[in-house]
Formats: C-alpha cells, sequence, structure tokens
C-alpha cells in the first residue's frame, strides 16, 4: 500500500522510505530503534503468496481506507505495480499427458538433481534449459 501510494515500484525502494520516515515508521508501529524489515524479507513474502491473495488484502486494505474517510470516490484504487509475469505459461497443458507447464518444469528439475524445487528454482532451471520450444502441436489452453 506504502508503495503503491509513494510511487515504488521496488521492494528496495519501499524498505529505504521505511528506514528515512517517521511517520510510515509509526505506521508499521516501529519504535525509533526498531529495525525496518529488509527489503529482501519483503519480496520473499510476496513471492510466498499467490496473486488471488495479494488482490483480496489489497481490496481488504482499500475498504479499510475508505471507511475511515482517506479516499473519495466510486473507483477506490487501481494496482498498477509493475511485476513480470507470463500467465501464458500457467494456463497452458500437454496435449499428451494433461502436465499443466509447472508440472513439466518441476519434473524436469526433479530429474536433472533438484531435490525440491521452489519457484525461483523453477523459473532459474527454466531459462538456463535448451531446446526450449512451446509448439501449439504439444500444448493446449487449460480449461
Amino acid at each position: 500500500m506504502v508503495g503503491y501510494f509513494e510511487g515504488l515500484d521496488s521492494e528496495r525502494g519501499i524498505a529505504s522510505r521505511y528506514a528515512d520516515s517517521y511517520s510510515l515508521r509509526d505506521f508499521l508501529r516501529l519504535a525509533n530503534r526498531d529495525k525496518v524489515p529488509d527489503h529482501s524479507w519483503l519480496s520473499k513474502t510476496r513471492s510466498r503468496l499467490p496473486h488471488d491473495v495479494h488482490e483480496k488484502v489489497f481490496g481488504f486494505v482499500l475498504k479499510l481506507v475508505a471507511e475511515r474517510g482517506l479516499l473519495k470516490g466510486e473507483r477506490l484504487g487501481v494496482d498498477g505495480s509493475t511485476m513480470e509475469d507470463n500467465t501464458a505459461l500457467r494456463s497452458i497443458v500437454r496435449r499428451d499427458s494433461g502436465e499443466t507447464y509447472r508440472e513439466m518444469l518441476t519434473r524436469m528439475a526433479t530429474e536433472s538433481g533438484i531435490k525440491t524445487p521452489s519457484a525461483k528454482d523453477l523459473a532459474h532451471f527454466d531459462k538456463k534449459r535448451k531446446g526450449k520450444k512451446l509448439s501449439n502441436d504439444d500444448w493446449d489452453e487449460q480449461e
């Protein structure tokens, strides 16, 4: 929410802004000597939560802000955050096996020796793997 209102599009920028602002530290209920959460904490927290959770939290916070008279009007907010995402890959399945793209990546990463691949491991694995080809003959949209 602070990143949205302050026009900050990175976890580092948000953490830096919190460290420099007494009013934002008060908003977080941090004492003057308390440490501000590190940018990596923000990033890890965001990456562990599904997108629909972010949408629900954003809507909940906007509702609270509106109830307290901090926002006026019919439109309460638009999340214009810049985030890299490839939703097309999240909605495709193999025509022959019904395996999702993520399931395929997890299987391939496990076969290559990564025991329990995280989302970050899968993204790195996918970026580096050779012969990456997604033909419409092999893949279809998930229903």
